[in-house]
C-alpha cells in the first residue's frame, strides 16, 4: 500500500482536487436554481402591501433633497455649556488644554475680553480668557511671504529669506527674534532660554546600596542609640554602626551623617534621619526599606536644540554660552503630579519661572528622551547654548 501510494501520489492529489472542484460547481448550480425560484415565487405571489401605503419617490421629494438635508437650517447648534452636541458633518471647535493636554471644547476657554477664568472639563483647573493676536502681516509689508516685515529685514540688513535661518547663531529663528523685537545680528540679544524649556519627566531617585538594619534603643537617651546600616564602598558591601550628630559613613563616596532618631507613634517602628555632609536636609530611613532622595531629579528639554539634561530640586544649572550670554537659575521645586517646576534666576534681580510639560506633539521630545544625561557636557560646543550642568 505504501509503495502504491508512493508511486501514484500525483494522481491521488489530483483526484482529490477534481472531487472538491465538482462539489462547489454543485453546491454553486444549487445557489443559483434557488435564488431563480425565489424569483419566480416573487412574482407569482407578490406581496400585498397595506391599503394605506404610499410610495416615496424620494428622487423628487423636496424633504430628501441633499439642500434641504444639510442646510444650516437643520443642523443642531451646540449650546454654551454642552460639550456633547455637534453640527451635522461639521467637527466641533476643539481646543487643548495647557495643563493636562487633553482635547476640549473650545468655548471652554472664555472669550475675548472676559474677566472671569474658565474650567477645564477635564481635569478642572481655571483656564484663563482667550487673548487676541495681531493679524499676520499685510503683503505689501511682507513681499517674500517669509512672517517677517520688510522694514525689520532692511533694518538689520537681512538678506536670507528664510524665517527659521539663525544669523547670529544664538539658537533663535529670525521669525522667533522678529517676534520678540531683539536684534537677530547679536548672538547677546534674544528671548531668554528658559522661555524654551520644558519639564520632560520628575522621579525620585534612589540611594543605592544604602539600608537601615536596626537601631539599638537600649539606651533611655536616644543620642546612646546605635543605628546599623548597610552600606556600598570600593563595591563592596559592609555594616556601620553611627549615632546622632557623631561620626559619618560613606555609602558609594557620599558621606552621611544621622542627624535624628525617632520611633513611629503608629508602627513603632524606629525612624533615622540622616543627611549628606554640607547639607540641610532630612532622609527618612526605615529598616529593611529602600532609602528615597527627599529632592525629586527633574529631566528637562530644551526645544530649541532637542537636548536634555538631569538636575535636582536645590541645584544650579547654566543656559547658553559666554558666546551668547550666560543665564543661571536655581531648581526651587518640582511637583510630580503636575509635572510642573518652579525656577529662580540667580541675577541682581531674581525673577521666578514656571515650566511646564513638554507639548505633546512636540518633536524635539523624541529627540532628546533618547540623548544621554550624562554625555551631555562631552558633547558640549561653545556655540551651542543648551541646558548645562551649573
Amino acid at each position: 500500500m505504501k509503495k502504491f501510494l508512493l508511486a501514484h501520489y500525483e494522481k491521488i492529489i489530483l483526484a482529490v482536487l477534481l472531487i472538491a472542484f465538482a462539489a462547489l460547481l454543485y453546491y454553486q448550480l444549487l445557489f443559483v436554481q434557488r435564488a431563480q425560484n425565489q424569483d419566480v415565487a416573487a412574482k407569482v405571489n407578490p406581496v400585498q402591501m397595506p391599503s394605506d401605503y404610499k410610495p416615496i419617490d424620494f428622487s423628487s421629494g423636496p424633504k430628501y433633497k441633499m439642500e434641504t438635508i444639510f442646510s444650516e437650517w437643520n443642523t443642531v447648534l451646540p449650546d454654551e455649556d454642552t460639550t456633547t452636541k455637534t453640527q451635522m458633518m461639521v467637527p466641533y471647535p476643539m481646543a487643548e488644554c495647557v495643563y493636562c493636554h487633553t482635547l476640549i471644547p473650545a468655548n471652554a476657554y472664555p472669550a475675548i475680553g472676559e474677566t472671569k477664568n474658565g474650567k477645564c472639563p477635564a481635569c478642572g483647573k481655571a483656564l484663563a480668557p482667550r487673548i487676541k493676536i495681531e493679524d499676520d502681516l499685510d503683503s505689501k509689508d511682507d513681499e517674500n511671504s517669509n512672517g517677517i516685515s520688510d522694514e525689520w529685514e532692511k533694518e538689520y540688513r537681512i538678506s536670507d529669506t528664510d524665517a527659521s535661518s539663525d544669523e547670529d547663531n544664538d539658537g533663535f529663528s529670525l521669525l522667533q527674534e522678529f517676534k520678540a523685537k531683539t536684534d537677530p545680528t547679536d548672538p547677546l540679544s534674544h528671548p531668554k532660554y528658559i522661555t524654551q524649556v520644558y519639564v520632560d519627566a520628575i522621579s525620585q531617585q534612589r540611594f543605592t546600596g544604602l539600608e537601615l538594619v536596626s537601631v539599638d534603643m537600649t539606651k533611655s537617651d536616644k543620642k546612646d542609640w546605635v543605628a546599623t546600616f548597610n552600606v556600598v564602598r570600593n563595591n563592596r558591601k559592609r555594616s556601620e554602626f553611627v549615632r546622632i550628630d557623631i561620626g559619618t559613613f560613606k555609602n558609594n563616596n557620599v558621606d552621611f551623617s544621622v542627624v535624628d532618631i525617632i520611633v513611629d507613634e503608629k508602627t513603632q517602628a524606629p525612624i533615622v534621619y540622616i543627611q549628606r555632609v554640607g547639607k540641610v536636609e532630612r532622609i527618612a530611613c526605615r529598616p529593611k526599606q529602600t532609602v528615597y532622595d527627599p529632592a525629586p531629579r527633574v529631566r528637562f528639554l530644551n526645544s530649541l536644540f532637542s537636548r536634555t539634561f538631569i538636575s535636582s530640586v536645590g541645584a544650579d544649572f547654566k543656559l547658553g554660552t559666554e558666546k551668547t550670554g550666560e543665564e543661571l537659575y536655581t531648581i526651587i521645586s518640582a511637583d510630580p503630579t503636575t509635572k510642573e517646576v518652579v525656577v529662580e534666576s540667580n541675577g541682581e534681580t531674581p525673577e521666578t519661572f514656571k515650566l511646564r510639560p513638554a507639548p505633546k506633539d512636540s518633536s524635539a521630545t523624541e529627540k532628546g528622551s533618547s540623548a544621554s544625561s550624562d554625555s551631555q557636557s562631552a558633547n558640549t560646543n561653545s556655540d551651542s547654548p543648551f541646558l548645562q550642568k551649573q
